[in-house]
């Protein structure tokens, strides 16, 4: 099991935190069925602690150049409501300049099991392959430690300036 630790000093004392991300539940769902379908979406348990991703995406109208998404990190809090992050961006334009911190830290998630790592033109399926949750620790609890709760990330996908799809996925964060 990868756990992370934190050092945190609060009046001179030092306290150790080690966290943990799981993933909860992943929804994919398509706004246009003539553009593309979720082949894979799903989580798989490797153990009682890790799971993993699959998200396989197949195009229909190739090549794409048009990328827009809106982000959006939540908590849970009576109800899932907006938390730290509600940005919008142009996919291609981030692929070409990478400098945006926020961006990169979600980018990091994936980018590893993922084929969604060049410049558009887009001209194959989009795949992310067992992307693990040790991506998250690894990526996001070294540079925010996030208190325990469960969280979700929403991603609404467009082209030309049309809906075509949707993914949510939910994590819950857990000290150990």
């Amino acid at each position: 099991m990868r756990r992370l630790l934190y050092i945190i000093t609060i009046f001179g004392f030092a306290m150790e935190i080690s966290s943990h991300v799981t993933f909860t539940n992943l929804k994919c769902s398509v706004s246009d069925k003539k553009f593309m379908k979720f082949e894979k979406c799903y989580i798989k348990a490797v153990n009682r602690t890790h799971k993993y991703i699959d998200v396989h995406a197949n195009l229909y109208q190739l090549p794409v150049d048009n990328i827009m998404i809106r982000l959006r990190m939540m908590r849970n809090d009576h109800g899932f409501k907006p938390f730290f992050i509600d940005m919008s961006f142009d996919a291609c334009k981030f692929m070409k300049n990478q400098k945006n911190p926020i961006l990169n830290l979600f980018y990091g998630f994936y980018k590893k099991s993922s084929n969604i790592n060049h410049t558009c033109p887009f001209n194959h399926d989009l795949i992310v392959d067992h992307m693990w949750t040790g991506n998250m620790e690894t990526e996001v609890m070294n540079y925010l430690p996030i208190k325990n709760g469960d969280y979700a990330v929403f991603s609404d996908w467009s082209t030309n300036n049309v809906l075509r799809a949707s993914l949510q996925l939910y994590v819950r964060v857990t000290e150990n």
